[in-house]
């Protein structure tokens, strides 16, 4: 199932919560990807100089869930049960992109992965994840 309306309000929402603290914004949604971009400076990095490492989780793992719920129905949303992820190359500051996609879904337990790539287009991190299933409000306590 596709869920274009979806997709096209995420693409539309000005960013909130989480996003607007850290900088982040999706600047592509349509059917299985969404992609989110940051532009990473002093305030992402850690104490060694690179950007930390959550920071890379936080947008590669919401890329992965959002690409999710643009196949999900009205009324349905997802949780992140599991993710796993691979850091590549340590960055220091410029755009960061999570591009998330759709690897499989099926009825209550769904896949996804996430390439993050600086602003060479050089990947980052990969990751994946599996999310369940969850009613719209439900599973984010």
């Amino acid at each position: 199932m596709r869920n274009d309306k979806r997709a096209a309000e995420m693409l539309a929402a000005e960013p909130a919560g989480w996003m607007e603290t850290l900088g982040a914004r999706i600047t592509e949604s349509g059917p299985g990807r969404v992609v989110l971009e940051l532009e990473a400076g002093p305030q992402h990095r850690h104490g060694g100089g690179v950007v930390q490492g959550g920071v890379i989780t936080q947008i590669a793992d919401a890329a992965m869930g959002m690409s999710l719920a643009t196949l999900q129905e009205d009324g349905l949303w997802n949780t992140t049960i599991e993710l796993k992820i691979n850091f590549i190359r340590p960055v220091t500051s410029g755009r960061l992109r999570a591009v998330g996609r759709v690897v499989e879904m099926k009825q209550t337990l769904m896949f996804s992965e996430a390439d993050v790539l600086d602003d060479q287009n050089r990947l980052v991190a990969r990751a994946s994840s599996t999310c369940l299933a969850v009613p719209e409000g439900q599973g984010r306590e």
